[in-house]
């Protein structure tokens, strides 16, 4: 299947192919790509998260093909200052995860540092803050929701504040890092399938002691099968809403580590036409090798949506005007994510109308992710 792309997309791509298999940069003709060229395929690099990764794929050309030598130092030492960041994340998770278990808390880290060892470099894959679930260690003597709040707590104690206006997480900040603790995986409220897919996560969890920084620290992680069904239905819920590179590139990372280990109890056919397309778009695009069924039209449909979404640009500065283009966006996005998830159109403006009614503020306030 040939995706249309223009020529940035086209030299991105490429770079993180090569990365991604650690091999040369096949099937671009490099002549043509000139100073301004790599400055923008720069800026797309940052936009999606994956800025140190496609460094990886510079690293896999010839010399004479690589950027000039001004921008090979100011991205270098861009993906220098983030591999001393990530080796801060991983030893801030390690130290919390000792910390807990010293109360007979358990504690996973999902998404970010806890993804990064399917990466090729595991230090390239970027991140914002640090995602946990904490539970009991001895459901004997305290149960899953108890060490969840008692992991609130011992922050509280030691003088850190802790927000807990979301449903989904709480946020405190610990060592300058934010922290946002899981007291679900899902957000449950979203949509019907929801609630069935986190009781399964739940039971696929089965934690497993992962290194980090070349055995330097020691973090929790969830299985493969976890991850699958994690990262494939976290990708739905950014569906026109967020869904940026780094998402599929995640994806790509966990199929070539172990093909597709997808839970015969994922069952929803929505669900997993989405995730055959996102497999089919890594096959197409990344070099990955995963037999799936082909829907040419979603694949194409959801390139477009990570490269070229619809409400990228700047919002309107007018109330009247941002009125009608939040409504124009909201059901927009309601349309293309029933690709995906089966959500009634009422379910959805409820939950739109009761969160803005207990935060007014952001009534005329846009946020484009």
């Amino acid at each position: 299947m040939k995706i249309k792309q223009n020529k940035i997309e086209i030299l991105l791509f490429a770079l993180l192919k090569a990365a991604l298999h650690q091999k040369p940069v096949e099937d671009i003709d490099m002549s043509p790509y000139t100073d301004e060229d790599w400055k923008d395929c720069y800026k797309l690099a940052v936009r999606h998260g994956v800025m140190a990764v496609t460094w990886d794929g510079i690293m896999q050309l010839p010399v004479e093909y690589q950027p000039s030598r001004p921008v090979r130092l100011s991205w270098g030492v861009a993906v220098k200052s983030y591999e001393e960041r990530y080796e801060r994340y991983c030893r801030t998770a390690s130290e919390l995860s000792a910390f807990y278990a010293e109360h007979g808390i358990a504690m996973i880290q999902i998404k970010g540092v806890g993804l990064s060892p399917y990466y090729p470099i595991p230090s390239h894959r970027e991140g914002g803050d640090i995602d946990i679930y904490t539970y009991s260690m001895d459901r004997n003597k305290l149960s899953d929701e108890e060490a969840n709040h008692l992991a609130d707590k011992l922050m509280r104690d030691g003088d850190i504040d802790v927000d807990e206006a979301n449903h989904k997480h709480s946020n405190f900040c610990y060592k300058n890092i934010s922290i946002e603790n899981h007291k679900t995986f899902l957000d449950l409220g979203t949509n019907p399938v929801a609630v069935p897919m986190n009781n399964l996560l739940l039971k696929l969890m089965s934690p497993q002691d992962t290194e980090l920084c070349e055995g330097k620290y020691v973090i929790s992680t969830p299985s493969p099968e976890f991850n699958a069904l994690f990262l494939s239905f976290h990708a739905g819920q950014h569906y026109c809403a967020g869904f940026r590179l780094h998402h599929l590139f995640d994806w790509a990372c966990l199929l070539k580590k172990y093909g597709l280990p997808l839970s015969a109890e994922v069952t929803d056919r929505k669900l997993i036409r989405f995730i055959h397309t996102l497999t089919h778009l890594c096959n197409c695009l990344l070099g990955t090798d995963v037999k799936v069924p082909i829907d040419e039209s979603m694949t194409d449909e959801v390139y477009q949506q990570i490269m070229h979404p619809r409400f990228a640009g700047n919002p309107p500065k007018n109330k009247v005007l941002i009125f009608f283009y939040k409504t124009a966006k909201f059901f927009y996005t309601h349309i293309k994510q029933s690709k995906v998830f089966s959500k009634p159109l009422w379910s959805v403006l409820w939950n739109s109308i009761v969160f803005h009614f207990k935060r007014p503020d952001t009534i005329f306030t846009v946020v484009n992710k």
